[in-house]
């Protein structure tokens, strides 16, 4: 089902929480330069975690600085996935880095109690969901379907869908930046461009009780300074 508008529905969730979002992003420069080094183009984490830096406006200056600092930062920062299922056949994803497991945890199973859904084994909820390229770009008199679909003829793309302000592309991860290049070299404009989890067989409403659990589950998510992210199936507006 289209998603009418996606540009502005993306911007206004880029907008809140500028300040815990750039916080995140600062976090995961450093764990990926731990765990892979300060060089971006032998590490793909890094080079994955400064796009979506400099994509959310992070000055290149305190990405620098993040990259630089994280060998005199002692903090040991684990990575933790969590999956989850819902009320209604809602699932979920949820990454964390933290210094603290089991603060996180304790947070986490607090958040989803409100939301009527509970931790499950590892693998039983991300086999529904398949890591992708997305990209979004946005639509002008000079970029449209067509245009695109030239444009990402030699890439292994998955889909183009038309929306009424943009067009989403999905590639396969090994593809991702070389159609991303592709694009930015023929001025095209991208909105946001990450390799992202993406449901199987997303679900397309819920009840009003369910979607407004969801809501503040997200929201306290976001402001929760282990939590780097999380991904639904729900895909409805």
């Amino acid at each position: 089902m289209p998603r009418k508008h996606l540009v502005a529905s993306q911007t206004n969730k880029k907008q809140q929480s500028q300040a815990k979002l750039w916080q995140k992003l600062a976090r995961e420069i450093k764990a990926a330069v731990k765990v892979g080094g300060p060089n971006l183009e032998a590490n793909p984490r890094l080079k994955a975690a400064v796009d979506k830096a400099l994509q959310n406006n992070l000055s290149r200056e305190s990405i620098e600085r993040n990259i630089n600092g994280s060998n005199k930062d002692s903090t040991d920062l684990a990575i933790k996935e969590f999956e989850c299922y819902g009320p209604n056949g809602l699932q979920l994803v949820i990454s964390a880095l933290t210094d603290n497991v089991n603060r996180t945890i304790s947070n986490l199973n607090g958040y989803l109690s409100k939301l009527h859904a509970q931790v499950a084994k590892p693998n039983s909820v991300k086999t529904f969901f398949d890591s992708v390229g997305y990209i979004v770009v946005f639509k002008d008199q000079n970029t449209n379907v067509d245009k695109i679909l030239e444009l990402t003829l030699t890439y292994n793309i998955i889909d183009v869908i038309d929306q009424e302000d943009a067009i989403e592309i999905k590639t396969f991860p090994t593809d991702f930046y070389k159609v991303k290049e592709a694009l930015i070299q023929n001025n095209v404009k991208i909105f946001d461009a990450e390799i992202k989890l993406l449901p199987q067989a997303p679900i397309l409403s819920i009840n009003t009780d369910d979607k407004l659990r969801l809501e503040h589950f997200i929201e306290a998510c976001e402001a929760d300074d282990d939590i780097q992210w999380v991904v639904t199936n729900y895909e409805g507006e």
